[in-house]
């Protein structure tokens, strides 16, 4: 998975405890993708809480397709709400150009991590034990949210995460800036994250709704819009293949641009 990627994968929502467990997507959103200012693609992002089952999901599609790029990534990233996000499962697909170059589908239980990841077709066994504070890295804001602490201002936290596209455990950093960063009628705040690759900064609502994140190494950029069409700016992604990884088509209207 992209730095890009992953830093998206963060986003989450302050006041989920608050939220009607009945309305299950917690956060929904597009993203246009581009690099030197040029389009280069989009981001599918979507969180949920099942209620009943008291798991935490989180699913992404990304494809790139202009400028140069051909590739798409795909992920489902399961947790156990009540469990300080202990991860359940997770399955991870990429692809460049038409060829499938890596799936990865592992469970965890009893703070194991079983499975296997293809590669490039070489297929792989997983099997490694894991700390008791584990935890998938597309919940790591989740999870600070619901820290004593929260996010806020100018603090600093150290955190160990499990990689989706790896699945690997590796350490990683926040670094939040003293001041907010006004952009229109919002009041960000402004992250820095080193974890799993190059380093890249987010700007985040004081609920966790990532807005942007920039990769400064690549100069690729990712920005939530306000309508899927901002987003794919025409490139084509079949309704068939959305509807088998979220299980509809997403509108991308649960989020900070759409709040009520």
């Amino acid at each position: 998975m992209s730095s890009t990627l992953r830093t998206l994968s963060l986003v989450t929502v302050f006041l989920l405890f608050s939220l009607n467990l009945r309305a299950e997507i917690l956060f929904e959103g597009y993203y246009k993708a581009s690099q030197f200012k040029k389009h280069i693609g989009f981001l599918i992002l979507r969180h949920e809480l099942n209620a009943k089952t008291k798991q935490f999901k989180t699913t992404s599609f990304m494809r790139l397709g202009k400028n140069g790029f051909d590739m798409t990534e795909s992920y489902q990233a399961v947790s156990d709400a009540g469990k300080d996000l202990a991860p359940i499962k997770l399955s991870y697909l990429a692809v460049e150009g038409k060829n499938t170059t890596k799936t990865i589908d592992v469970t965890f239980k009893n703070q194991k991590m079983t499975g296997t990841a293809v590669e490039n077709k070489k297929t792989t066994k997983i099997s490694e034990q894991l700390p008791k504070d584990a935890f998938l890295s597309s919940a790591l804001y989740y999870l600070l949210l619901k820290s004593k602490e929260g996010l806020k201002t100018d603090s600093n936290r150290d955190f160990k995460a499990i990689t989706e596209e790896g699945p690997a455990l590796m350490d990683g950093r926040i670094m939040i800036d003293k001041k907010m960063v006004t952009q229109g009628s919002l009041q960000l705040l402004k992250i820095k994250t080193n974890f799993a690759g190059p380093e890249y900064e987010n700007l985040v609502t004081t609920r966790g709704e990532v807005i942007s994140a920039v990769t400064p190494s690549t100069s690729i950029e990712t920005h939530l819009v306000s309508s899927p069409n901002e987003a794919l700016e025409g490139i084509k992604v079949a309704a068939g293949t959305l509807e088998k990884i979220f299980g509809d088509v997403p509108a991308g209207k649960i989020n900070v641009y759409h709040s009520k």
